[in-house]
């Protein structure tokens, strides 16, 4: 790799890391979140649903991009014994989820890192039941997402889960187009209902195409990220669930 592409993905990873990590974003993420990504809902219970565990087993699961602590809410209300390991770059976001966690932080451990920083920074765990995501891997380049998936599987138990709940882009021009209108679409009648503001579908536009630089998005197609996963040595790799631009999909080792 050449030395200006890696500055280039350094300062990409740098300005990730800011976008979640200030008070404007947290503040706002939780209720964004059901503007932007109202199927969070719908994938999160898939997420649940999917893992094939009991509920009383003593499960241990690592949560990349833990974020507020949404999706290792549901986790903890559907396997109750369940230990997870919380991991995110953004400290203030964490902070977030320890809140929403308050009352089962004797079962979640907190680790601050970088996903390309896991293997130095979390190379003591293993044995893994599952690794599960929630819109937090679609800001990897696709080496950086291989190396990921890769570091999944070496921590995962055999039979082991991954399990992504993930945006990605249509390789069809005319559908993603069509795709994200109807995303655009959504996001309007949202904010009109849910933050009681009028935006026009091309301010809604813009505002999207601005936040996805701002944040890192590099998302690739889907059929890349299961390819991925058999590359990365998933024995199944598998879309449990797709509305247009968004899945829920993942691997068994």
């Amino acid at each position: 790799m050449s030395g200006t592409v890696a500055d280039m993905k350094k300062d990409t990873l740098r300005e990730t890391v800011y976008a979640f990590n200030n008070t404007d974003t947290v503040a706002t993420y939780d209720i964004d979140m059901d503007v932007w990504h109202p199927n969070r809902v719908k994938m999160a219970s898939i997420v649940c649903e999917v893992l094939p565990f009991d509920r009383a087993e003593k499960l241990s699961i690592l949560d990349l991009g833990v974020g507020t602590g949404y999706l290792s809410q549901k986790i903890i209300e559907m396997f109750p014994h369940a230990k997870i390991v919380a991991v995110d770059a953004a400290e203030l976001m964490m902070d977030k989820a320890k809140l929403r966690l308050k009352d089962r932080l004797g079962q979640v451990t907190f680790q601050i890192s970088t996903f390309q920083e896991l293997p130095d920074k979390i190379n003591t765990i293993s044995g893994l039941d599952a690794v599960v995501s929630s819109f937090a891997i679609h800001h990897l380049y696709r080496e950086e997402k291989l190396r990921l998936f890769q570091y999944i599987h070496s921590k995962l138990k055999p039979h082991g889960w991954f399990v992504n709940c993930d945006v990605f882009k249509t390789a069809d021009a005319v559908l993603e187009a069509r795709f994200r209108r109807l995303h655009h679409q959504g996001i309007q009648e949202r904010t009109r209902k849910i933050k009681r503001q009028e935006k026009t579908l091309d301010q809604i536009s813009s505002e999207l195409t601005d936040k996805e630089k701002k944040d890192g998005d590099h998302l690739l197609f889907l059929a890349d990220d299961l390819q991925l996963l058999a590359e990365s040595g998933f024995r199944t790799a598998e879309c449990f669930w797709k509305e247009y631009r968004e899945a829920v999909y993942g691997g068994i080792k």
